[in-house]
């Protein structure tokens, strides 16, 4: 198999649990779930991101002692904003506040509260989008555009699923492919049970044949138990290797842990 990216979604420390070996691997990513705009209450903030993930258990030793004992493979830390399922939605007052806002809490949130994490990124995962395509569209672009100009993250990656990808995700990659790094495509979201290795498969070549580059599409999958009635794991994990190695894919994602559960 090639050297590939493997990426994991996660809200804990239990990436220091992870195999990984440079013989597979040529870059591991940790996406913190999730950088969210609203408060506590579950009150919009417009924009005004706070972390949600464990601050108890994701800390810089954590994260240096990763990297420690993985010297040989690149490690990229993500903070993922969005959303699971449809509570707190992508949903701006106005593009303008919205923009501004999230520039600059983001902006503190790796700069200011978390600098010490390291943080090399963002990834945009909205299931629920309650907002017009273009405003989507404009706010997410114009957000990456002002982080990557500003020097604060130096990657970008989208998340798109099957409701939202034609209408909200790929308008936006159109619009600033040269912004977005990586694609992380969410197959637990399908709208139909894949119940198949070959029918992962077919899916993932009628993305690469109508929307995103191979060069930058990931195969995304869900552990959660929740999400095994569309894909399970066992199929993932055909279909997953079918991709990496008859595709030559670039990588694959997980989200390990049943977020929602733990708050």
């Amino acid at each position: 198999m090639a050297l590939s990216i493997f990426r994991q979604y996660t809200f804990d420390d239990s990436f220091l649990q992870v195999f990984v070996s440079s013989k597979f691997l040529k870059e591991f990513q940790i996406a913190l779930t999730y950088a969210t705009d609203y408060d506590e209450e579950g009150v919009p903030t417009n924009g005004v991101f706070r972390p949600t993930w464990d601050l108890t258990k994701v800390t810089a030793s954590a994260i240096s002692q990763f990297k420690k004992d993985h010297p040989d493979v690149n490690v990229k830390v993500f903070i993922c904003i969005g959303n699971k399922g449809t509570i707190f939605p992508f949903s701006p007052l106005d593009n303008n506040s919205w923009i501004t806002n999230a520039t600059q809490s983001i902006t503190n949130i790796i700069h200011n509260d978390h600098s010490d994490l390291q943080i090399d990124g963002i990834d945009v995962l909205y299931d629920h989008i309650n907002a017009t395509p273009d405003v989507f569209v404009d706010c997410i672009a114009q957000v990456m555009k002002n982080l990557k100009d500003g020097g604060v993250i130096s990657v970008a990656s989208i998340s798109p699923s099957s409701g939202l990808n034609k209408d909200f995700y790929f308008p936006l990659y159109k619009t600033c492919p040269i912004l977005i790094d990586w694609v992380d495509y969410q197959f637990q979201n399908e709208e139909s049970p894949v119940l198949d290795p070959k029918t992962l498969l077919v899916q993932y070549n009628k993305l690469v044949g109508e929307f995103y580059p191979k060069r930058k599409l990931f195969a995304g999958y869900s552990a959660e138990n929740e999400d095994w009635g569309t894909l399970s794991p066992i199929v993932f994990f055909l279909g997953g290797m079918d991709i990496l190695k008859k595709r030559r894919g670039v990588g694959v994602s997980i989200h390990y842990h049943n977020y929602y559960n733990n708050q």
